[in-house]
C-alpha cells in the first residue's frame, strides 16, 4: 500500500483546518444573525412602551407646571412672557421679589404651624412639595436603562427642574423661590426612585421564584 508523502499530508492537514475555520465561521454569522434578529424584535416590542412612557411624561409636566406656576390655574405662557420683559425693561423690580434663601427656614416654620396650631395648609404645602415630584421620579428611572447611575441622574434632573421652576418663580414674580422648596422637590424625586427600584426588584424576584416553580413542575 502507497504511503502519503509529507507535502500531501500537509496539504490534507491545510484543507482540514480550512474546512473547520470555514464552519466556525458559518456558526459565527448564524449565531451573530439570531442575535441582531432577536435585539429588533425586543425593539420593536419596547417601543410602543416607551412612547407611552413619554406621553405620560409629557402630561406629567405639563400638569406640574399648572401646579406650581399657575397655582392650578390655566397655563398662561403669555403672562410668564409679558413679566420677563417687563423684568428686562425694569431689572430693579427683581428687588422685589420675595426669596427665601435659607434652608429648613420654610419647612421648621410649616412643621411648627402643623404642630401646635393644627393648619392643614402647612401639610399640603409640605407633603405636597414631595409628591409632586414623585411622579417625576419614577418616569425618569422608568424611561432611563437602570443601572447604579440612574440614581444620580433622578437627583440631578429633579433638582434642576425645580430649579427652574424656582427661578422662574423669581424672574417673573408670579410666586416665591424658596430653597426649601428646592430641597422637598428633589428629595420627592428620590422617592420615586426608590418605589421604581423597589418594585423592580420584587418584581424580578417574583419572577424568578415562578420561574423556578415551573422549573420544579
Amino acid at each position: 500500500m502507497r504511503q502519503n508523502k509529507p507535502s500531501e499530508q500537509l496539504n490534507q492537514r491545510g484543507h482540514e483546518h480550512r474546512d473547520r475555520s470555514e464552519r466556525h465561521m458559518q456558526n459565527k454569522q448564524q449565531t451573530s444573525h439570531l442575535t441582531n434578529r432577536h435585539e429588533k424584535n425586543h425593539e420593536k416590542k419596547s417601543n410602543p412602551l416607551r412612547v407611552v412612557w413619554i406621553s405620560i411624561f409629557l402630561i406629567y409636566l405639563y400638569l406640574l407646571t399648572k401646579l406650581i406656576l399657575f397655582k392650578g390655574g390655566p397655563v398662561d405662557v403669555g403672562l410668564v412672557w409679558d413679566r420677563l420683559m417687563e423684568l428686562l425693561r425694569q431689572p430693579d423690580l427683581i428687588h422685589t421679589r420675595t426669596v427665601n434663601l435659607t434652608p429648613f427656614q420654610e419647612i421648621k416654620r410649616d412643621w411648627c404651624s402643623l404642630s401646635v396650631h393644627h393648619r392643614s395648609g402647612t401639610a399640603i404645602h409640605l407633603v405636597g412639595n414631595i409628591l409632586a415630584f414623585v411622579p417625576l421620579g419614577v418616569l425618569i428611572t422608568g424611561l432611563l436603562r437602570h443601572t447604579f447611575f440612574t440614581g444620580i441622574h433622578v437627583l440631578v434632573l429633579s433638582f434642576l427642574l425645580s430649579l427652574g421652576y424656582e427661578g422662574t418663580q423669581l424672574l417673573t414674580g408670579i410666586g416665591i423661590f424658596d430653597v426649601d422648596d428646592l430641597m422637598l422637590n428633589t428629595f420627592g424625586g428620590m422617592i420615586g426612585y426608590l418605589l421604581y427600584t423597589m418594585l423592580l426588584v420584587l418584581n424580578r424576584l417574583l419572577s424568578g421564584g415562578n420561574s423556578r416553580l415551573a422549573a420544579n413542575n
